[in-house]
């Protein structure tokens, strides 16, 4: 007996659909990221560090490292 493909997946034939909707959406000239999730997730880490940074440098001036 075959295994059925459940209905709450999409078939074959949706998912290339949407890959090829995909593929011919385009971007801003020079944006290097495809999803905006990628983005704001790189611009918090990025503020996270610089915070760090600062904070780390502040304690090791005040200890006197």
């Amino acid at each position: 007996m075959p295994l059925r493909r459940p209905s709450f997946l999409p078939s074959l034939d949706e998912l290339e659909d949407q890959a090829l909707k995909n593929s011919t959406r385009r971007t801003r000239p020079g944006s290097q990221f495809d999803h905006p999730v990628a983005k704001n997730l790189l611009i918090v880490g990025l503020v996270l560090t610089v915070v760090a940074h600062i904070v780390g440098g502040i304690l090791f001036a005040i200890i006197g490292f």
